[in-house]
């Protein structure tokens, strides 16, 4: 039996994320395990909770209990309780403490997530501290930090950065750009890694567009021509630019290809311009981001000592 407190150094350093992580990693060992969020502001509808609530009920995981409110957080006696009927129905119980890097007075062990900042010190000096999880490091410096930490008595996973982590959905990016759909559109959650820009190349389109998954290509509509080159496997949408209309045949390359049009009427420019603030909707609360970090995890911390942290 094991119960897991996840406190942050910051606001957004993970906790959801790392909390999504434990509960996919417990339920692909076989393990049943239950989420708590004792405290959330009381003001409008924790989406954490709603978010961890949905994909407990995606993999037959037990219901979530309520969070109390913000201001009774000095009274643990009621979240102790709650925690204690969940442990006793569950092997696992992973708890969302606060941002601080302290977390609540219960009967848990701690990990501590921490979003990476150049020169910030990584509190080991927490009570019960059970795993440091330092998230979100630039590639380039994830071999630095992970060395600074070597030694501790307890186990470190340094995760880089990651585009799984990162994108958007097709429904996001045609919000963000006030796009029309040329199209009926489907599969709209389809993840967008890369932006391509359908330009004049000097590559054949095959080995322009075909270097990377999950791309949107950006180009002006009045150029057929590099619309069909870019409608590769690996194109999930089309960004057609400017004031003229999708042809009728790549309409139906498109839907042939399961490829989505969005129409934009600004400039390919402009629609480059837009996407600056795009990756301020990219949201990790979603059921293939939580399998993603599990990933990471696993990889970071090791199967064998993450195994042991949710014993």
């Amino acid at each position: 039996m094991a119960v897991l407190q996840i406190v942050g150094n910051t606001s957004g350093a993970g906790k959801t994320s790392l909390a999504a992580a434990l509960l996919m990693a417990a339920n692909k060992a076989g393990k049943q395990a239950a989420y708590y969020k004792p405290f959330a502001d009381g003001r409008t509808a924790d989406s954490d909770v709603a978010f961890i609530s949905e994909l407990l009920q995606s993999i037959g995981g037990p219901s979530v209990p309520s969070p109390g409110n913000k201001s009774d957080s000095g009274d643990l006696s009621a979240a102790q309780a709650e925690i204690s009927r969940l442990e006793s129905e569950t092997g696992l119980v992973v708890i969302e403490g606060p941002d601080g890097s302290q977390p609540y007075a219960l009967e848990s062990k701690a990990i501590l997530v921490h979003r990476y900042s150049p020169g910030e010190a990584i509190t080991t000096t927490i009570p019960n501290l059970a795993s440091i999880v330092v998230n979100a490091v630039p590639i380039h410096r994830r071999d630095e930090v992970a060395r600074k930490l070597d030694g501790q008595v307890f186990p470190v996973a340094v995760i880089p950065e990651s585009r799984g982590m990162l994108y958007v959905t097709v429904e996001q990016l045609a919000e963000h750009l006030g796009g029309q759909w040329v199209l009926d559109p489907v599969n709209m959650d389809a993840p967008i890694d890369r932006f391509m820009i359908g330009g004049n190349i000097l590559d054949e389109g095959p080995v322009y567009f075909d270097r990377y998954p999950n791309q949107a290509v950006i180009t002006r509509v009045e150029r057929p021509d590099i619309q069909m080159a870019s409608m590769c496997d690996k194109t999930c949408c089309l960004v057609l630019t400017g004031h003229g209309e999708a042809t009728e045949y790549i309409k139906f390359e498109a839907l042939k290809r399961n490829v989505l049009l969005i129409q934009v009427r600004t400039s390919t420019l402009d629609t480059v311009d837009a996407l600056a603030s795009l990756l301020d909707k990219a949201d990790a609360r979603t059921a293939a981001k939580a399998s993603h970090f599990a990933g990471l995890l696993e990889q970071y911390l090791g199967a064998e000592t993450l195994e042991q942290l949710l014993s």
